[in-house]
């Protein structure tokens, strides 16, 4: 046993500090700081490129399918994303947990045997799902599309592998190991993506694309994090810590497939049943575009639910009580600058971007992208309730109320999308979720006290409001790419003079927010501060 070589005293957070597992004792370690700056960079690097390419991607493949055939691979691959997606929160969210935890402790070798235990479940889940899977293709499948259905379905086993490693590195504050990997996948996937544009492979060589790229991620994930794990001891489990593994991985699987199932896309079944492919079609263009704008404002919720986290489960009541009310109030009002204007926005342009961008045979789109844009406006809001109740110890109010909203979801579903179609599904996707926003906030103010910024809500719609009808007014006048560029342009000035005017910004937000700048290069640095003294007067 080399025990001494991988000490790993607790540092902040319950993360090791420097002089860390699976490195010497004597060799140089980054401080705490550079590591937080270098992984950021890391991971602000992988999604800016994931959100470039997939999206530029995305509008390629939608051009080339058109609306039919895109709807069924949508409606494939839409099962496959559930299955992936539900597979990050289970096994793979309990291995990061446990490792860490482990790790932390000076107990490397328990953190080995976890992982080797989620490692070997998750591979067999992998396998019977994917066996599933093929034998419903072959069964029920349509005879034209079963080749590229069954590829979709081979890419549930990479896709679902790839989960554990990489819940793995980030035990071991090491997001570059996901990020390299990351981006061969998006070069493995676009490169064999762009070869059927150019070749015309259609529906199979799309779906090739997609089980091509997991599974060069999935090897160049997993392949240097069990050299890694070699170099470790390992130790046998107890039965408690088992239970223990067995209980987080319920509670969150149940979570994440009421989020991915229910509310995130419920409504391709009840499209696919009562309207057709074409709806899917516009459905699911409406619904990629829309989570892309809640890109920003969900980085934001993210980066805020650290501290607020950590405020809320200090055992001081009263110090809690006050620091949660200024985080959530502030928080809350800077998530408004930044949502409001972006999901108005797109609304007001929606006529003139889907067309350009998909073309016109995706005109039926624009209606379902103005409704999915207006109603995810409360879904920018989510993280914070969220987290607070999590720090109360309150998952179980999470599940209670996001399983109501599920039913809700379906019952708008069955009301809406027989008679309205994909316009219907925005509807009852956007309601059931806004609905659902507003419980969890109504619950998190039952454990703590905090105020709502109603009257920055006010004077943000107003300027949000102000800056569409006058974007949107730029688009009727000219419908053309030209008009596009001029109508977000005016909208951006627009919208920066309105929250002058109406003074959508307190004077102490130049404190709070001037520091950024120091995040940019100084031309921009330069810009960041004289729009901040535009947008707030000393004098306010």
């Amino acid at each position: 046993m080399q025990q001494s070589v991988y000490a790993a005293p607790t540092g902040g957070l319950g993360f090791p500090s420097p002089g860390s597992y699976a490195y010497p004792m004597s060799a140089s370690r980054p401080s705490a700081a550079s590591r937080i700056l270098k992984n950021s960079a890391w991971y602000g690097l992988e999604q800016v490129l994931e959100a470039v390419i997939f999206f530029g991607t995305s509008i390629a493949v939608a051009r080339y399918l058109g609306p039919e055939k895109l709807g069924y691979f949508q409606y494939i691959n839409f099962f496959v994303q559930v299955v992936t997606r539900t597979s990050g929160s289970g096994l793979a969210g309990a291995t990061r947990k446990y490792m860490v935890e482990f790790l932390a402790q000076d107990k490397p070798g328990t953190a080995h045997a976890v992982y080797k235990l989620a490692y070997r479940f998750q591979l067999a889940g992998a396998l019977l799902i994917t066996a599933l899977g093929l034998a419903a293709v072959a069964l029920f499948g349509q005879p034209g599309y079963r080749l590229m259905a069954s590829l979709l379905i081979l890419s549930i086993v990479p896709g679902i592998m790839s989960w554990i490693p990489a819940m793995a590195n980030l035990a071991f504050e090491d997001l570059s190991r996901n990020t390299l990997s990351a981006l061969a996948y998006i070069f493995s996937y676009t490169s064999t993506l762009l070869l059927t544009l150019y070749f015309h492979w259609g529906l199979i060589g799309i779906a090739s694309a997609l089980l091509l790229g997991r599974t060069v991620e999935v090897l160049l994930r997993t392949g240097p994090l069990h050299r890694r794990l070699a170099l470790l001891p390992l130790d046998a489990l107890d039965r408690t810590l088992k239970l223990r593994i067995r209980r987080f991985c319920l509670e969150a699987l149940g979570l994440q497939l009421l989020m991915s199932v229910v509310w995130d896309r419920s409504e391709m079944v009840f499209l696919r049943y009562f309207s057709g492919l074409e709806q899917i079609a516009f459905y699911s263009v409406s619904y990629s575009l829309t989570n892309n704008l809640l890109l920003v404002p969900r980085t934001f919720g993210g980066a805020t639910s650290v501290s607020l986290m950590a405020e809320a489960s200090r055992p001081d009541r009263v110090l809690v009580a006050g620091r949660v009310d200024s985080i959530v109030k502030n928080a809350s009002r800077y998530l408004l600058l930044v949502s409001l204007p972006i999901h108005v926005g797109a609304a007001a342009i929606a006529a003139l971007a889907v067309t350009f961008t998909y073309g016109a045979k995706y005109a039926g789109a624009v209606p379902v992208l103005v409704v999915a844009s207006l109603l995810a406006i409360p879904r920018a809001f989510q993280e914070l309730p969220e987290t607070l109740l999590r720090a109360a110890d309150r998952q179980k109010q999470l599940l209670v109320w996001y399983s109501i909203t599920g039913v809700l979801n379906l019952a708008l579903d069955f009301l809406f999308i027989p008679r309205f179609g994909a316009v219907g599904a925005a509807w009852g996707n956007g309601l059931a979720q806004a609905a659902g926003v507003g419980f969890i906030w109504f619950q998190a103010r039952q454990f703590y006290v905090f105020q709502l910024p109603t009257r920055a809500l006010l004077r943000l719609g107003g300027s949000a409001c102000i800056m569409g009808a006058i974007t949107y007014a730029i688009t009727r006048a000219m419908p053309e790419f030209a008009g596009l560029v001029l109508s977000v342009v005016a909208g951006a000035a627009v919208y920066m003079l309105s929250v002058k005017s109406l003074h959508g910004l307190e004077a102490s937000d130049r404190q709070r927010l001037a520091p950024l700048g120091n995040r940019f290069p100084g031309k921009l640095r330069r810009a960041y501060l004289a729009t901040l003294t535009f947008l707030i007067p000393a004098k306010a």
